[in-house]
């Protein structure tokens, strides 16, 4: 079974999908402040086309992987299986921003999808599977919350309409959805940014 090595850049798309959702979402909560315009759906949109090619990618690629299992022994079921829930997440959400469907249902999913992250990061580092526990356990970890964030923030745009104006409640949880995503991203690019040089010099 050859080794496939795409790790690289299966990290670049999910720090990619991190950029478009925090520049998407927060891109309409500040126009939100701003002009009070309750269109929530339409400046969504925007953003949903670039996430579903993402989330089609990635789904295809974690399919690959679950099944050719291309990484050394069990890492193909620490990185495939979050990595396949994640995909399955950000198609979800693009969709249903396209449909005009109610953000919270995937949110629910993404509540839970943050939890296996955290439940497969925390076991592995427990297990000693990397040479840097701590990048690992933070990437997962930071994964984790920005899913389980998730859900409270497709609350908060699902019920933007409704509103006047929005709470300090609402910014704290929108803050913390993005600094989940932004962290989460930057580790995502940093530990492909370190694998590319030893991907180039030793392919399979």
């Amino acid at each position: 079974m050859a080794f496939i090595d795409d790790l690289a850049l299966e990290l670049f798309l999910l720090s990619l999908v991190g950029v478009i959702a925090v520049y998407m979402t927060a891109l309409v909560f500040f126009q939100y402040k701003k002009t009070g315009t309750k269109d929530i759906e339409n400046n969504l949109r925007p953003g949903a086309f670039p996430l579903l090619a993402f989330g089609v990618i990635i789904i295809i690629m974690a399919l690959y992987g679950e099944m050719k299992w291309p990484l050394p022994g069990s890492y193909n079921i620490l990185f495939y299986d979050p990595y396949l829930i994640f995909g399955i997440v950000v198609m979800l959400m693009a969709i249903a921003i396209i449909f005009r469907q109610k953000l919270q249902y995937v949110g629910i999913v993404a509540f839970f999808s943050g939890i296996i992250a955290i439940y497969y990061g925390a076991n592995a580092y427990i297990d000693g599977m990397t040479k840097t526990p701590i990048a690992m356990l933070g990437l997962y970890i930071a994964f984790g919350l920005t899913g389980i964030f998730t859900f409270p923030t497709t609350l908060i745009y699902d019920e933007f309409p409704a509103k006047n104006k929005s709470s300090t409640l609402w910014t704290a949880i929108l803050v913390i959805f993005w600094i989940g995503l932004i962290v989460s991203a930057v580790l995502a690019a940093f530990t492909a940014i370190e694998a590319v040089p030893q991907h180039l010099l030793a392919p399979p």
